[in-house]
């Protein structure tokens, strides 16, 4: 219990900028513009300093950086709020790349899972306003949403993920959905499937709206007749998805395939295949959009569009800050490459 005692009472002695400034010889002002990125210093001594920095473990005080800065050095980030929210793979995985980032860059991050029913119509100013926050980040916001457009407005530094838009005062980080959409439309017919039906995701998302539009284009393109019965609004719900898939199989015409806005909607539709004794690939192929990591380890495994999630997060991120430092101007506006990866399902 002594030595218990001692350990906790030893003080963890705190690296401060003079300590550098001591090992390396020179003043505490230039160590302080090599550790802030401001100002000029001769490479030699700067990479004396970083040594120096490593060598000895310095960390920033955040407290300082915030009082020098007149920033809270915190993002926050609103996602759509779900049940188990936290273990949807889709948005563990872009918040994973976000986090990457504010951890490299030395903020922190807030986030605020946010209902429907939740909305009030400053609900977004709100927190933009609370002073708790510089900037903030909004994974899937709907194309309407009367409280991001008052966020607009305010000029509050905010950056949308998986969302695009015209509107030239907005960044945003984005897929080419409706591409993704066509590239899974061609593989599909490649294989020979010709009564190819979508199950969508939601109609008040721009990217539910594009993967519909290229799923739409596609048939047309190849070709194909486009059956209305044969485009299910799903609303990214995996439940619905399965649930219509009964109506697919109980038409006139079966489907020889089926393409799902989101892997969670054909896990589900490959689940009630199954259940109906239908074979995947062999009777109706399936694919799905994301290519979150379950996609990989179900049976059969699910053939998909895959989304560089990570990515999308670590760049929505880095331009968050950098509107948030004034080292870019807005609108920062990227729409990123999507791929095919082939599975067992397709």
């Amino acid at each position: 219990m002594e030595n218990f005692k001692n350990g906790c009472n030893d003080k963890i002695k705190k690296i401060t900028l003079n300590d550098i400034a001591d090992q390396t010889g020179v003043s505490a002002m230039t160590v302080s513009r090599v550790v802030s990125g401001k100002g000029i210093v001769a490479e030699s001594t700067r990479m004396k300093i970083l040594n120096a920095v490593e060598q000895l473990d310095y960390r920033p005080n955040l407290i300082a950086r915030i009082l020098s800065s007149q920033r809270t050095m915190t993002i926050g980030v609103i996602i759509p709020k779900a049940k188990q929210v936290f273990l949807d793979n889709y948005i563990a995985q872009i918040l994973s790349g976000v986090m990457t980032v504010v951890k490299q860059q030395d903020y922190r991050l807030m986030i605020y899972p946010v209902e429907e029913h939740e909305k009030s119509s400053n609900l977004y100013l709100d927190i933009a306003r609370s002073k708790l926050l510089d900037g903030l980040l909004m994974l899937k916001p709907k194309i309407n949403d009367p409280n991001l457009h008052s966020l607009i407005d305010s000029d509050f530094p905010v950056v949308l993920i998986n969302h695009r838009t015209s509107d030239q005062r907005v960044s945003f980080i984005d897929t080419k959905n409706s591409d993704g959409a066509k590239i899974a439309m061609n593989y599909l017919f490649e294989k020979g499937c010709r009564n190819i039906a979508f199950i969508s995701g939601s109609k008040e998302e721009s990217n539910g709206i594009d993967r519909l539009r290229g799923y739409e284009t596609a048939m047309k393109d190849l070709g194909l007749s486009l059956n209305p019965n044969w485009i299910i609004d799903a609303n990214f719900d995996a439940g619905q998805a399965y649930r219509v898939v009964d109506n697919l199989l109980d038409g006139q015409i079966v489907p020889d395939a089926i393409f799902c806005a989101d892997d969670y909607m054909a896990i589900a539709v490959m689940e009630r295949l199954s259940e109906r004794e239908i074979a995947v690939p062999d009777d109706i192929a399936v694919i799905g959009f994301n290519n979150i990591d379950i996609a990989r380890y179900v049976r059969p495994a699910l053939t998909t569009i895959k989304q560089p999630l990570l990515m999308i997060g670590k760049l929505a991120a880095e331009s968050l800050i950098a509107l948030i430092e004034h080292s870019c101007k807005p609108p920062i506006q990227k729409f990123l490459d999507l791929q095919l990866i082939v599975r067992e399902s397709a």
